[in-house]
């Protein structure tokens, strides 16, 4: 039962309350999302993204590939969040989001303050957030809306850390058509703080 209702995916979280739990936001055609399933089989992932043909190949390639410790939430991330239990995440990957480059489309971008104070809310003390994007509007936007918000600590000392993938991030198609493009991913980590 990989497909889920809000009724079901909360109780699965509380279920597995005391293991590790990570939500990827918009897991398009789910590589890392499987490949970091198949690598962590003791962890419970939960994915969500909106779209019907996403989830379709997803769903398809958990049954052939026989993982058990996936969950999928098929709609907008942002009509469940409120009801996830607090401090319940050790982990949230948000992988290349669409970046509505244009200013009069910016209240579009899935990144924005009041979506991070319900991120904040749901994310272990010292849990993090990893971010990639290849869109040099939205790197700037990431770090700005960040910026804003107290209660997370950018973890980069060296441009070697945004400008590497994360070793628990698996590589996409997405971002392997950036670079067949000549668009350099960069990649943000923010862990929670203690106190805001």
């Amino acid at each position: 039962d990989f497909c889920l209702n809000s009724k079901l995916i909360i109780e699965n979280l509380i279920e597995f309350k005391p293991k590790k739990v990570i939500l990827e936001i918009g897991f398009g055609g789910g590589e890392n999302l499987l490949s970091s399933a198949k690598k962590n089989p003791n962890v419970l992932y939960l994915g969500a993204d909106p779209f019907l043909n996403t989830n379709a190949r997803c769903i398809k390639e958990l049954l052939n590939n026989n993982i058990m410790n996936v969950k999928i939430w098929p709609d907008d991330i942002r009509k469940i969040i409120e009801f996830f239990p607090t401090n319940i995440f050790s982990e949230i990957k948000i992988l290349f989001p669409d970046p509505w480059p244009k200013f009069k489309h910016k209240d579009r971008r899935l990144i924005q303050n009041d979506f991070l104070i319900s991120l904040y809310n749901i994310l272990k003390l010292k849990g993090i957030i990893t971010l990639g994007t290849d869109h040099s509007i939205m790197k700037s936007w990431i770090l700005e809306i960040f910026q804003n918000h107290s209660g997370f600590q950018w973890i980069a000392e060296e441009a070697c850390d945004w400008r590497t993938r994360p070793v628990d991030c698996f590589a996409t198609k997405y971002e392997q058509k950036s670079l067949i493009e000549n668009r350099k991913p960069n990649w943000f980590v923010f862990e929670k703080k203690s106190k805001i």
